[in-house]
């Protein structure tokens, strides 16, 4: 943005020019220069020159009515440039999303509803309506709200493109609320764990995913991270499996335990097949079919893939492991993620229900006074 212009009519060799000082927006100095045909003419060019100036500065965009723009017309402009495959400079994203899948049901919905409306119009009373039509649908808080934080960044791009000046969601209470959410806290008890496991058993059409499943229950890491594990990742001499950043949902390198029962899938996994360094550690092969039909021999209820990370995290925090340690297992970047995961197991109840009954029979004797504080019976 130009600022401080002062301009003059200055007479060189019998010639007339106008002059115009500015200092530009870096903070340099400039001169602009033109010839006039005479007195008069110079005056109406300085004036020209400064009002271009001028408008240069306030970086004037032309005129657009956007108050004619409809909601799909900003969403597929969105969707150009947003909803798009990500895009990598070494291990860092730059641009568009590791899975498109989800986001792009949630933008078809969008669409179909509020696409015909002019952007300008779509209050908040508006938004409010459809949140409570999509729950009285049938879906969760948390289905919802990954919808709304759609709908959401779509009115932030045309706030950006100048074409509305404040959102929906700026405009009452909130209409996103994590904390409605029901978080899932299911976990595998050690029982219903050897039940699973033996529905992997050799003798099974599923037995090539055992070694995916004691992987998943004993390191916690996503199932991408782990269907992307190559062997030159693995160092069954050390006992350290390395999950590459690219890898990785944070895009953060970290390492993670082998455990004995771990070490000994991965080491039969090894001879028999003799893999080399970029291969894949695990044959995912109908993986999805072949889980489900484990639940079912298993009698497992309400039970997903990811609860098996659910379930690592819970056993490792009831086990004493400090939170900052099981993040750093897990790949937060901020410990109240992990606190979601580290949920109580039948081994934490237990072993809190024999701290209080422990608690309780003592609670008629009596204390020395040098032996510590008095307690209140």
């Amino acid at each position: 943005m130009s600022k401080k212009r002062r301009g003059s009519v200055v007479e060189r060799d019998g010639k007339l020019y106008v002059r115009i000082n500015y200092t530009d927006q870096l903070g340099k100095r400039r001169e602009l220069m033109r010839r006039a045909l005479d007195r008069k003419h110079a005056r109406e060019l300085q004036k020209e020159l400064s009002n271009q100036l001028a408008s240069a500065a306030t970086d004037q965009r032309p005129e657009v009515d956007t108050t004619k723009i409809t909601f799909a017309k900003v969403a597929s402009a969105y969707e150009a440039i947003k909803l798009i495959p990500a895009q990598y400079v070494g291990y860092k994203k730059v641009a568009g999303l590791r899975s498109l899948k989800a986001p792009k049901i949630y933008f078809k919905r969008l669409v179909e509803h509020f696409g015909a409306a002019r952007i300008h119009s779509i209050t908040y009373s508006a938004v409010d309506s459809y949140r409570l039509k999509r729950l009285s649908e049938g879906l969760s808080i948390a289905s919802v709200n990954r919808e709304l934080a759609l709908l959401r960044s779509i009115f932030n791009f045309a706030k950006q493109e100048w074409i509305i000046t404040r959102t929906p969601f700026e405009m009452g209470e909130p209409l996103i609320c994590l904390a409605d959410e029901t978080k899932r806290t299911r976990t595998l008890s050690r029982d219903e764990e050897e039940r699973l496991l033996m529905a992997f058993s050799d003798d099974t059409p599923r037995s090539h995913l055992r070694s995916l499943v004691i992987a998943s229950l004993d390191t916690g890491a996503r199932r991408n991270e782990l269907l992307t594990l190559r062997w030159s990742d693995v160092d069954l001499t050390s006992g350290v499996t390395t999950l590459r950043a690219f890898n990785t949902k944070t895009a953060r390198q970290r390492q993670l335990p082998i455990s004995d029962r771990l070490r000994d899938e991965l080491q039969r996994i090894e001879t028999e097949s003799e893999p080399d360094s970029d291969t894949p550690v695990f044959n995912a092969c109908s993986l999805q079919k072949h889980f489900q039909a484990a639940l079912r021999i298993a009698g497992i209820n309400d039970f997903r893939w990811r609860d098996m990370r659910h379930s690592f995290a819970s056993r490792l925090a009831s086990s004493g492991l400090p939170m900052s340690e099981l993040a750093s297992l897990l790949g937060h970047s901020q410990l109240q993620t992990t606190l979601r995961y580290a949920n109580p197991t039948e081994e934490t109840i237990q072993k809190a229900t024999d701290i209080l009954n422990s608690l309780n029979a003592c609670g008629g004797n009596e204390v020395d006074e040098g032996d510590g504080p008095d307690y209140i019976n």
